[in-house]
């Protein structure tokens, strides 16, 4: 909930959250599909933004490409820097953040 207040702090609400089926996003339990909301679904639902859960074998990869190039690459970035605080982290993550879109990043259609 705190990494998705401050995103939408910075960058404002994004129209479609796009995400995996984990149970934080969704019910995954086959009873309550139907009805049951997770917190974090009722959040985005009040909020106005729509979930969609990755279904194809192809957009789960996706997503799960894009979190171990980043926790593989962030870990030794950090240390190529000599970053050993949180503070020293947090103070140099939108450096990182920047550099790792202008290099990865596909360019909008």
């Amino acid at each position: 909930m705190k990494a998705t207040r401050e995103y939408v702090d910075k960058h404002d609400k994004p129209v479609p959250f796009y995400s995996v089926k984990h149970s934080i996003f969704r019910v995954n339990q086959e009873k309550h599909k139907q009805v049951g909301q997770t917190q974090y679904g009722r959040v985005l639902n009040e909020l106005g933004i729509e979930l969609i859960c990755a279904n194809s074998p192809q957009a789960k990869g996706r997503v799960e490409r894009a979190n171990l190039t980043l926790q593989n690459r962030l870990v030794k970035e950090m240390r190529l820097q000599g970053i050993n605080t949180i503070e020293d982290a947090n103070a140099w993550l939108p450096y990182f953040i920047a550099d790792f879109n202008r290099r990865f990043a596909p360019p909008s259609a």
